[in-house]
Order: structure tokens, then sequence, then C-alpha cells
């Protein structure tokens, strides 16, 4: 008669086998759970790299001043230059358990059975990391002690950890104060080196055209310099209604490219020149500092953040990409538990060529 271990020796490994063959399509849902990281992967801004203390991106923050016109033998400048530096980003983890009982074991008594319940709790899993992944790179949080107008918004923290942080927010990295000190935005203060300022208007509209000169005004002030104009921009669900209501019906406001449609799953994307403008509903209210996931004050202004791609990554650990560890039963529970962890970051490498609109009214109807 076979040892009763073997039938959970048996059970752990297809259990670990079969959630480590699901871990290609979680990894590629959850990036389009969140139509921000679903644009960053089709723009080509995911990027692995391999460990390290801490996440490196470079940056340029000056131009090369050795640039000269110059005929036959003249004098060529040959200066040595400065202006290249590095922003620094700290790992955030995530983790998202599955466990199964043995008494839900027992109830799933089988093979196909078994799987079939594994599955169910991997879609759980899937979902529940995409809703946390989302608000972690969009809503972010109030930092504590923000009780006035303009208050820093900073990482999500874990539950069970408050010392744990999780990736940067676009409200954080496209801060409503650009000058604001800190240095959790690349290890770069922006109250002393100006150049890693973003852009940031506060709004004066009270109508269609005072929003649309408001949106261009953000939008050109971002597209200065090399590297292009925003591609993307996200706003809360009133602003894009106001916005919406303020195309005549002549214009072409929705943006029907297929691939725009596939990577941001359908065609509620409305055109802002050569941007995409979409909305989150975890998008906060960062001038009155209202913030909808955890339930912080009341939002009663909108704002959006205009996006360049070219200057934003999103960065994996090779090692640790939506992995799935060995389940395991531990000593104090008649149960198996594995958990899916990643490890990364969110970053800029420039955040000049990014901008947002703060403050703008939400009763603007004509």
């Amino acid at each position: 008669m076979a040892a009763p271990s073997v039938l959970t020796d048996s059970y752990d490994a297809l259990l670990t086998t079969t959630a480590r063959n699901y871990m290609p399509r979680l990894r590629d849902n959850i990036a389009r759970g969140s139509k921000f990281l679903a644009w960053l992967q089709d723009q080509g801004r995911f990027r692995t790299v391999d460990g390290g203390e801490r996440v490196q991106i470079p940056l340029m923050y000056g131009l090369n001043s050795t640039s000269d016109i110059y005929t036959g033998y003249g004098i060529l400048n040959t200066a040595p230059q400065d202006g290249i530096t590095s922003a620094f980003y700290q790992w955030a983890q995530i983790s998202t358990s599955v466990k199964i009982s043995r008494r839900e074991e027992r109830q799933n008594s089988g093979q196909a059975r078994m799987l079939s319940l594994l599955e169910s709790k991997m879609m759980q899993a899937e979902v529940s990391t995409k809703e946390l992944f989302n608000n972690c790179v969009v809503a972010g949080r109030i930092a504590s002690g923000a009780t006035s107008v303009d208050g820093a918004f900073v990482p999500r923290v874990g539950q069970m950890d408050a010392s744990a942080q999780g990736p940067l927010s676009l409200s954080a990295i496209i801060d409503g104060t650009p000058g604001r000190s800190r240095t959790d935005i690349g290890n770069i203060n922006p109250n002393t080196y100006t150049w890693w300022q973003n852009q940031m208007l506060s709004s004066n509209a009270t109508t269609f055209a005072g929003l649309k000169q408001n949106m261009l005004n953000v939008y050109t002030l971002s597209a200065r310099g090399t590297g292009g104009a925003p591609d993307l921009i996200v706003g809360d669900r009133i602003l894009w209604m106001t916005y919406f209501n303020s195309l005549q019906s002549q214009e072409r406001y929705f943006r029907t490219d297929a691939r725009t449609v596939n990577v941001l799953g359908g065609s509620s994307a409305l055109a802002f020149l050569d941007a995409a403008f979409i909305w989150d509903e975890v998008v906060p209210d960062v001038y009155t500092n209202a913030e909808v996931v955890d339930g912080i004050g009341t939002v009663t202004t909108s704002n959006a953040w205009f996006i360049n791609s070219e200057f934003m990554e999103f960065i994996t650990d090779a090692e640790t990409n939506f992995i799935t560890s060995p389940f395991v039963r531990p000593e104090d529970q008649d149960a198996r538990t594995c958990q899916i962890l990643w490890m990364g970051a969110v970053g800029t490498s420039n955040r000049r060529k990014q901008g947002v609109l703060k403050n703008v009214p939400q009763n603007i109807v004509a």
C-alpha cells in the first residue's frame, strides 16, 4: 500500500506546476488590467533587470555645449560635459497568496476537480492583484498629516507591514506641486534641481473652451524640448465626460485605430491632438487631498496627467516577475499555500516631459 504522504507530495507538485503554467497568462492580464500599464507595455516601456540594490534609470538634464559650427581647420570644442546623471528608485514588492485547505481538497477530490478549484483561486488572485496594482500606480495615497490643499501623494503601503511601500504612483511622479521638497522620486529633490520638476497648471476654466485651452497649455508645456509630446492622458471620469461633451459632433473624438482599441481594451479613448485620453475610477483629487481608494476626503475637483511614455518605465526584477512559490503546508494549518510574487518599480527619466492639470471644476456644462 502506498504511504499516505505520496498523495500529498503528488498534489503539491501538481498544484505547483499548474500554478506556474498559469503565470504567463497572469502576467499579461495584470499588465492589461491597468490601462496606464497596458499603454507602457505597448510602447515598449517594460524593462527587466537582474536585481541590484536599487533600480537605476539614466537621465539627461542638460545639453552638450560642444555642438558648434566649424569650417576647415577650425578649432573644435572638446570640453568635458556634465548633464548626465541617474535617477534611483527603490524596489517595491507585491504578493498574493493562494491557499487550498484539506477540506476543499476532499470536497474537490479527483485531479480534474482539484485543478478546476485551483484555476478558480488563481483567477481570484489575478483580479485582486490587478486591482492592487492599479491602485498603486494610479492612485497612490495621501501622505500622513496632509490636511490642507495640495498635499503630497506617496506610495501605498502594506496592510500587514505599514513600512513596506508599493511602486510609485502617477500622483507622486507627476506632482500637483512640482517644486515640493521630496527625494522619493528618483532620489533627486525637485526643490533643489528645478530641471526635475514636472509641468503643472491649476485650472481657471469655467467653459468648454477654457478647459480645452488649459489642456492645450499643459500638453504644449510638456512637449517642449526633444522627446515629443504626451501620448497618453489619464483623468477621472467627470473630466473625461466634460471633455467628451465639449467636442463638436463633426469632430473625430474616439481613437478607433485597432492598436489603441486592443491595448486599452475598448474604444473609450478620446483623441486630444496626438494623445489618447482615458479615465480611471481611482484617479484622486490631487488639489483637495481626496483619495477614493481609501475613502479620504471628498472629490470636488478633477485632474488629469499628461504622460509622455517615452520617459516612463515599468521595471521588473528578472527573477521575481509574477513567479509562484511551491505549495507548502504550514505547521499550524491543515492547508497548502503558495505566493504569487512581484518585485519592481515604476519610474521616469524626465519629469519635465510629464504634466498635470489640476483643480478643474466639475460643473462645466457649456
